[in-house]
């Protein structure tokens, strides 16, 4: 009796979620990373969400309630998202965070988003959402590889707020444009001053599409700057080569105007260029590789962190709990493998290897710097 008065109670959940064209979906992430460096301070130099070395680490539960904007009546047109995230990740998405003192939880995204029938529907969205800029993503099931390329983990913004204008003009061609004010949970301008982000994507055929993406505005980080030479552009390029191969090669070049931490009054100029190879043998087996040059003259964006993972995870030798490493500018080389297994539809597993370069000594070699820093790495990712 029991069980029949729950499967009716599930049976009038669903029924009413899709009346009201609900959807609750979203995944646990959990990882061991081994560094063979052993670096005394636990920590993966220049990583971002994977920055634990030696240990397991309880990236994310997310949990995702949205509603997506359709044409018809006006309340069809209404749609909204609420990503909420728990786990080690939290502390550098860029969300907003439960509280100051406890970073393992925030909320992602949330916003509201209307469709207005003009043309084919101008996709109005308002709150706080995933950044347009990058092929790599927050998420990790989303993502080839395990690691993020320092190209987003370093060099591009994760989210964003403010107000958010798209337009599909066809099957080819579609576009976003953006108004914010607030990158990675920081406020960057006063109101008046905001920054623009956009985005462009072109399909060329079944086979071929094309991405490009800029942002641009008056300041950006701690140390605001007055409107000027503060540009960032790129793209990438997605080829599916076979019904089992595709390639992605992402390239973007960046500036801000007197924001070099090495040279006083000097611009920073940040960017570089990753390519992909994804290939599947069958279903459940495949392997995704990387290789990347990352580009940092300023030393604006990389070695930022503390071994407090605060406030970022990029962490350079020489840092402390309190006080970051020296600025530096530097390249960085990195090449990654992933095995991915993914037995049934709800679960993906990865054994990723990954060897880091740089031309200057900022990884950890035990108590002692050095410039290379190899990794072996283990996902478990649950989907629902």
């Amino acid at each position: 009796m029991l069980r029949l008065k729950a499967a009716e109670q599930a049976v009038q959940k669903r029924l009413l979620f899709e009346r009201l064209n609900l959807h609750v979906y979203g995944y646990l992430d959990g990882s061991y990373t081994q560094n063979f460096n052993h670096p005394a301070n636990t920590i993966n130099e220049l990583r971002v969400f994977d920055v634990n070395s030696n240990q397991f680490r309880p990236n994310l539960a997310q949990i995702v309630l949205d509603r997506d904007a359709t044409a018809g009546s006006v309340t069809d047109r209404i749609g909204f998202r609420v990503k909420a995230n728990v786990g080690r990740d939290s502390a550098f998405v860029g969300g907003t965070n439960l509280s100051e003192l406890n970073q393992w939880a925030d909320f992602q995204e949330f916003y509201l988003q209307y469709l207005i029938p003009q043309g084919n529907g101008i996709d109005v969205k308002v709150g706080q959402m995933n950044t347009l800029i990058g092929y790599e993503t927050i998420e990790s099931p989303y993502n080839a590889n395990y690691s993020r390329s320092w190209l987003f983990g370093l060099g591009q913004p994760f989210t964003t707020r403010g107000v958010r204008v798209s337009y599909r003009f066809n099957n080819r061609v579609w576009a976003a444009l953006g108004v914010i004010n607030q990158i990675n949970g920081n406020l960057l301008t006063d109101a008046t001053t905001p920054w623009i982000e956009s985005s462009v994507t072109l399909v060329f055929s079944d086979h071929v599409k094309l991405t490009l993406y800029g942002f641009t505005g008056p300041g950006i980080g701690p140390n605001k700057v007055s409107w000027g030479n503060n540009l960032f552009g790129g793209g990438f390029l997605s080829v599916q080569a076979t019904t089992r191969m595709s390639m992605v090669l992402e390239a973007y070049y960046a500036t801000i105007a007197n924001g070099s931490l090495v040279q006083n009054g000097k611009n920073e100029r940040w960017g570089g260029v990753a390519g992909y190879l994804l290939y599947d043998f069958s279903k459940e087996w495949g392997m995704r590789f990387r290789s990347e040059i990352f580009n940092d003259t300023g030393g604006f964006f990389s070695c930022r962190g503390t071994t407090a993972y605060q406030p970022q995870a990029n962490v350079c030798f020489g840092a402390t709990s309190t006080q970051p490493a020296p600025p530096v500018s530097q390249t960085l080389w990195e090449v990654t493998a992933t095995l991915q297994y993914k037995p049934v539809s709800w679960l993906i597993t990865r054994l990723e290897y990954r060897y880091d370069k740089s031309n200057h000594n900022v990884f950890q070699l035990g108590n002692r710097a050095t410039n290379y820093q190899p990794t072996l790495s283990f996902e478990v990712i649950y989907l629902f």
